[in-house]
């Protein structure tokens, strides 16, 4: 299924690569309707080869959370990343959220 085309999407999915996020990190910054995506995933292959992906966190906030932001071009707009990997019990799902947000809500307003 083609997700792209929500403006708003919550999801739980088996699973999520460090690929998976570069594509959605890609195409979301074409997208004219995107407004928020939160994607729940239980397994993950998210590893330091997102950093090579996408680029390096704008902030490291613990092992497990890590926040980056992407300015969406032609725009005043970035995409602000969070994604978290906690989970104690391996129990609960981990998750990624990609929010538009205005540059006055970022750190380089």
């Amino acid at each position: 299924m083609n997700v792209l085309h929500f403006a708003d999407l919550e999801i739980l999915v088996k699973a999520l690569s460090s690929e998976d996020v570069a594509y959605l990190k890609t195409n979301l910054l074409k997208s004219s309707s995107f407004q928020k995506f939160k994607i729940s995933f239980l397994e993950s292959t998210v590893d330091e080869s997102l950093h090579t992906l996408i680029g390096q966190p704008y902030r490291i906030v613990s092992d497990s959370k890590k926040v980056w932001y992407f300015r969406i071009p032609n725009t005043d707009c970035y995409i602000h990343v969070v994604l978290n990997t906690h989970d104690v019990d391996n129990k609960n799902p981990k998750v990624i959220t990609f929010k538009r947000v205005a540059k006055e809500d970022t750190p380089f307003n």
